[in-house]
């Protein structure tokens, strides 16, 4: 491979987004306990590079994101591949005059994608799975990034708002900027409107917690077949262990229960008083959630198309 050409022995880039808290990371070791998948931990490769400046439609790069990959290479306990080094080399794709960095957008957002098909196809594995919540608002940049023929697919992960938000103001009191219950309405607003305007994008599929947690495997079958992915019965056996690879020794606080047995998680009432109950209700927009939940839905066989690998079709 040469230049910033994305590697054409991937079969899938599928990236889990949504509103944290929401089930995102269930659903990544989920799909990452697939015999066909590679995952990784939280990347962060664009939100924390890649700004949307007003009035501008897309992201455009505004900060180098060498250091961050150099930490997400440790975390994964990967040395670099040929991509990584190529990005160093080339001075992560900023060499220059520093205002000229926007028009390096694309060339450094292939070259990151390059870092995951090689690190993918490293481990033996056809597809990756990436997993950054914020990356939700970057999903038309990454799919042209990508490209028609770049297999890019977006899982949206959602979850009824009231529980969301108690989750979410629950588990910031551990981060370092710390949500309020104002915060946490607001962001779960934002992101389920945008989730629900892909409603109609072939490229994006949808996962409602509540039903994974009601029904894991029929949901999972359905979710993997709409993927190309074969349904094996392992991926729930597996599933505990895929998850310790995706959770850094600093997310344990707040990532705690993932690997555990698939099940409801405890209601908003065991973190919210009444009263916050009843001002994050009033504020709560669930029309674009009711949308989710009501799409049209067909389930799709998993099986295996000519010429592909057991696992991928």
């Amino acid at each position: 491979m040469t230049g910033s050409r994305l590697s054409s022995a991937i079969d899938g880039r599928i990236f889990v987004v949504g509103v944290p808290r929401s089930g995102t990371t269930l659903v990544q070791a989920l799909l990452a306990a697939h015999g066909a998948v590679a995952s990784f931990t939280e990347s962060h490769l664009f939100d924390r590079h890649f700004v949307f400046l007003p009035g501008l439609g897309r992201p455009i790069l505004t900060r180098d994101p060498g250091p961050r990959l150099r930490e997400f290479l440790a975390e994964n306990g990967e040395e670099a591949p040929a991509a990584a080094e190529e990005f160093a080399a080339a001075g992560g794709g900023l060499r220059g005059w520093r205002p000229l960095l926007p028009l390096r957008t694309g060339s450094v957002a292939r070259r990151l994608l390059r870092v995951l098909d090689e690190l993918t196809l490293r481990r033996g594995r056809a597809v990756w799975v990436e997993k950054t919540p914020r990356h939700l608002r970057y999903v038309p940049f990454l799919e042209g990034v990508a490209g028609p023929a770049g297999g890019a697919r977006f899982v949206h992960v959602v979850r009824e708002g009231l529980e969301t938000v108690a989750s979410l103001r629950a588990a910031s009191r551990g981060w370092e900027r710390p949500y309020d219950l104002a915060a946490c309405v607001r962001r779960w607003n934002r992101d389920i409107a945008f989730s629900a305007r892909r409603l109609a994008s072939p490229s994006d599929h949808f996962v409602v917690y509540e039903e994974l947690a009601a029904r894991p495997e029929a949901v999972l079958r359905t979710l993997l077949g709409e993927l190309g992915l074969v349904w094996e019965p392992e991926i729930l056996e597996r599933y505990p262990t895929a998850s310790e690879r995706l959770v850094t020794g600093q997310e344990r606080g707040w990532k705690g229960d993932v690997g555990r047995a698939i099940r409801p998680a405890p209601s908003s009432s065991s973190t919210l008083s009444e009263e916050e109950r009843r001002r994050a209700t009033r504020s709560l927009r669930r029309e674009p959630y009711e949308r989710i939940r009501g799409r049209p839905r067909s389930p799709v066989e998993a099986t295996p198309a000519p010429g592909k690998e057991a696992g991928v079709r």
